[in-house]
């Protein structure tokens, strides 16, 4: 066990390069541990020193595996990826209105083999019903292979911190128990969230949807249904705006003078670092920045919600 959580052997240090605040990540984490998801990775910052040498500040993070702790979904279940980004060694499939590969991250299954077909032809069968005529019937539709309270909650935490990644393109987690529906989850990878991106001027700005046009959600947004979910699950991550804004500023209060160290390590905060929109200089300044940014999204999508 470290810093008293699940014991296990497989850890990541996230270091947070691109994110001069280092709370993106952690506060959409925050996003995930209250929602429907069945799991968010348990973090802690950290100071980190290897053999004597100051290395920086850095986020202790559970890796995603499949682990009774982590991705549940039991000896025979799987932990996918839709990942451009994927190796061509990596286990991978396509499927027609998804652009990139999925990844076979967890287990390892040979190709061709029960456990790849299995989990192929369960995607192909969710894309499939998904975009038949009848779509949106409740007991043959795509809500008896799909999960649909955490399709909601993943949608909703991407769409409010406007994920860059998260269009389907990668770091997009699945999980699927045989027997058991497909989930998303878990949350991964938000360094380029909350606005800190200069080469998507959509991902930038507050304001106008980003995962709703991903062709699966645009699709789902058909049924009026799952709008209604939706809406009702807006409600309760706006009714927990404040406790939001209250650990961003607990996690920025944690960080002030660790950050200071990282700077004089790394000399990150008055210089560029790609893909920031604007060096800002102070801590103070990016954490502000921020949080402005994350005000007017919260506002943008409840007028938005509120009108549908």
């Amino acid at each position: 066990s470290l810093l008293e959580e699940p014991a296990d052997k497989e850890w990541v240090l996230l270091a947070n390069y691109t994110d001069k605040t280092s709370l993106r990540n952690e506060t959409a984490f925050d996003m995930g541990r209250n929602s429907n998801l069945d799991y968010t990775p348990r973090t802690h910052f950290v100071d980190v020193v290897l053999n004597g040498v100051y290395n920086g500040t850095y986020q202790l993070c559970e890796q995603l595996k499949i682990a009774k702790n982590r991705v549940n979904v039991g000896d025979d279940g799987y932990m996918l990826e839709i990942d451009a980004k994927a190796d061509p060694e990596d286990n991978t499939f396509r499927i027609p209105h998804i652009p990139q590969p999925i990844n076979i991250k967890d287990p390892d299954v040979e190709v061709n083999g029960e456990a790849y077909t299995y989990v192929v032809k369960y995607l192909q069968t969710v894309d499939s019903v998904l975009f038949c005529n009848n779509f949106k019937d409740p007991v043959d539709g795509y809500a008896k292979y799909i999960d649909v309270a955490t399709f909601v909650d993943w949608f909703l935490i991407n769409e409010i911190t406007k994920n860059g990644d998260a269009c389907f393109y990668t770091s997009c987690y699945m999980n699927l128990s045989r027997g058991g529906k497909l989930k998303m989850g878990p949350l991964w990878d938000f360094d380029i969230a909350f606005g800190n991106i200069n080469y998507n001027t959509q991902c930038a700005n507050p304001v106008g949807y980003w995962i709703k046009n991903v062709v699966w959600f645009d699709r789902l947004f058909q049924d009026p249904a799952f709008v209604r979910a939706v809406k009702e699950r807006f409600e309760h991550f706006y009714s927990q705006k404040d406790h939001f804004f209250y650990e961003i500023n607990c996690n920025a209060e944690y960080l002030k003078y660790s950050v200071i160290e990282n700077n004089n390590k790394w000399n990150t905060l008055y210089a560029y670092t790609w893909p920031n929109n604007a060096i800002l200089g102070s801590y103070e300044n990016e954490v502000q920045s921020m949080k402005l940014w994350l005000e007017k999204r919260f506002e943008w999508l409840n007028q938005e919600f509120s009108a549908m």
